[in-house]
């Protein structure tokens, strides 16, 4: 009877063990690529390949290719990114940097050219070109296509929040504000630039060389709109994280 039972009950611990190793094959990978069609690819390794001679491609455990054409979607071990349908602007996908529930949003980035004059450049003063970064954000709602996060689309999508709309407003207003103040800033440094070339006419007559107090003025004011806005929290931002936040309450 005991042999039996010892018998048994080695039997369910194998069954046991072949079922949760049915489960651990049979459980989808760990990334995944979904395309236009609505199919999902799944894999444990996903990689996006853009050789010099060739064209490029996602490939899936280092087998599978897939022309990027065919990609609406991918997870990686870099996040999750979606397809940005934004003519050639920007590049193919942006990397999810907010997660819903409703509103996800995005960034890519652009590469932006400086053909600008430089005096200490070999020739006839310009130089090669200068490059720099730019990110471009974007956002989604309900999973659906990527628009830019500016003022007019983020007020279509989430005008059925009074407290996202409250920050789409302020920010409209901040953004007025900082232009009138950036006006009056430049309109002080360049009347002071005058008047202190003016100024400098009478150092030829015996005087002494002053740059006018409206110099200052100006580069006050421009100083202090500079700090004030480096510590101030994009309300464009704020916007879509309080519409997802009021949700999840």
């Amino acid at each position: 009877m005991m042999k039996n039972s010892f018998l048994l009950l080695i039997l369910c611990l194998a069954a046991g063990y072949s079922s949760l190793a049915q489960t651990d094959n049979g459980r989808p990978a760990r990334y995944f690529l979904q395309l236009q069609n609505g199919e999902v690819i799944y894999g444990n390794r996903i990689q996006y390949k853009s050789p010099i001679f060739k064209s490029s491609h996602f490939l899936v455990d280092d087998s599978l290719k897939y022309n990027p054409s065919m990609v609406a979607a991918f997870q990686n071990d870099e996040g999750f990114f979606a397809r940005v349908e934004a003519g050639n602007s920007y590049d193919d996908f942006a990397k999810r940097v907010l997660d819903g529930p409703r509103i996800d949003r995005y960034y890519t980035s652009r590469t932006t050219y400086d053909y600008g004059y430089s005096p200490y450049s070999y020739g006839y003063g310009y130089g090669g070109p200068r490059t720099s970064r730019k990110r471009i954000y974007f956002f989604s709602k309900d999973n659906g296509p990527l628009y830019l996060v500016d003022y007019q689309n983020l007020e279509q999508a989430l005008a059925d929040n009074a407290s996202s709309m409250n920050l789409l407003r302020r920010y409209r207003k901040d953004k007025w504000i900082n232009t009138g103040v950036t006006i009056l800033g430049g309109g002080l440094l360049a009347a002071g630039a005058i008047s202190s070339f003016g100024n400098s006419q009478d150092v030829n007559n015996g005087g002494s060389i002053s740059v006018s107090p409206l110099v200052y003025a100006g580069a006050g004011i421009l100083g202090a709109q500079f700090v004030i806005n480096l510590f101030q929290k994009d309300k464009l931002t704020q916007a879509m994280e309080v519409y997802n936040y009021q949700l999840k309450q």
